[in-house]
């Protein structure tokens, strides 16, 4: 049996882990790994909150690792928590002392130097919290627009401008969404988009007097006009669009690892990724071991032992299984997993890389402006 085989098989055999880990999560801090230590003395608690999408490869790498330790540490007796969080939504909670991650994995890079600079705001440190050179980078993965095969046969979408023009046209019944981006990377990144195409700019040549032109202020809210959720997390949107059917939600901006799941297991119609024709940003999920009082030096040498694991050739590969890219070259694509006909994303990926914009006031400022144009109903 192939590596990639046997992974699936993991996969499939994992349900009920993933299961009890979101069950976890809204029970508080309480641990599939509660099952494997009760009665155990001198255990060592890790905590790790990563964005929602990467939760079936977390579940996956966890089970592997726990494994892994097990067998060859049979005397030091450890527990992973594990949490999933919108990218900023997570932020919100350390700087509220609601969570106390050893390791912190937000979807994009763009997200450690603001929680240094909040960090810093908030406790009058001098130091950053996050050490963004020594953060690992595993995987990426790009925003797609997700939509139905059957209403883009009819739709023909192509990017954001597209997707525009479907909803000012005013006749076409059309329900769209995407996270919160005060909340969720995925949101905030594919605001950036919209105002790319909105100015007709780079994203990372938008400035304030952008944000402030009232043209793009009029674009933002029409674009804004057919949404019907504003959610905290990517995962738990793309479980609502198959869940939802093609009339419960038309489109959905995506992590495209995301498309894999939700449109092999949908009964509704096949769900596909449309790679924007403007260019889209990519997430590169860093993992960082927080620079807090709250970690031991013992959490610290486990916690760094299980990023070494999920760097491991063999981890990545199985994070390739759940659609995700390895920022590692060498390691190839599964040309089943990355099959259109299949899973509804493509193997080669044709679509230009944006980035954030070089601005950091207007970087900072794009959420109030989605504030003043986003659908109130919602």
């Amino acid at each position: 049996m192939t590596k990639a085989k046997i992974h699936r098989v993991k996969k499939n055999t994992k349900v009920l882990i993933f299961i009890i880990f979101i069950s976890g999560f809204f029970g508080g801090y309480l641990s599939t790994n509660l099952i494997f230590s009760l009665g155990q003395e001198d255990v060592t608690h890790i905590y790790i909150i990563y964005s929602s999408e990467k939760a079936s490869w977390m579940t996956q790498a966890y089970s592997d690792f726990m494994e892994d330790w097990e067998k060859n540490h049979p005397d030091e007796n450890i527990m992973i928590h594990m949490y999933p969080y919108g990218s900023a939504d997570s932020i919100i909670s350390i700087l509220n002392g609601e969570i106390f991650p050893t390791i912190w994995s937000p979807a994009s890079s763009i997200w450690m130097p603001y929680l240094n600079t909040k960090w810093k705001d908030y406790t009058g440190s001098e130091k950053d919290i996050v050490d963004v050179d020594e953060a690992v980078k595993i995987i990426y993965s790009p925003i797609v627009i997700a939509t139905w095969e059957e209403f883009n046969k009819t739709n023909k979408i192509n990017g954001f401008n597209d997707v525009f023009d479907l909803i000012a046209e005013l006749d076409v019944e059309f329900k769209m969404a995407h996270t919160d981006p005060r909340l969720s990377n995925s949101g905030f990144m594919t605001v950036i988009m919209a105002l790319s195409a909105a100015t007709g700019k780079p994203s990372e040549d938008i400035t304030m007097e952008d944000l402030k032109d009232e043209y793009n202020q009029k674009w933002l809210t029409v674009f804004e006009s057919t949404a019907v959720l504003y959610g905290k997390s990517t995962g738990f949107l793309s479980r609502y669009m198959q869940t939802q059917g093609p009339n419960g939600l038309n489109l959905a901006f995506l992590y495209e690892n995301l498309i894999v799941d939700i449109s092999s297991e949908s009964t509704e119609g096949k769900i596909i990724a449309i790679y924007p024709e403007e260019g889209t940003l990519y997430s590169d999920h860093p993992f960082c071991i927080l620079n807090a009082d709250w970690i031991t030096p013992k959490q610290e040498r486990i916690a760094g032992k299980f990023l070494k694991f999920l760097n491991e050739r063999e981890t990545v590969e199985s994070a390739v299984e759940y659609g995700f890219r390895p920022i590692d070259t060498s390691i190839p694509l599964d040309k089943d997993v990355f099959n259109y006909d299949k899973n509804g994303i493509t193997y080669n990926l044709n679509v230009t890389e944006l980035s954030v914009p070089k601005d950091e006031d207007a970087l900072l400022r794009i959420p109030d402006m989605w504030l003043l144009c986003k659908n109130r109903e919602f």
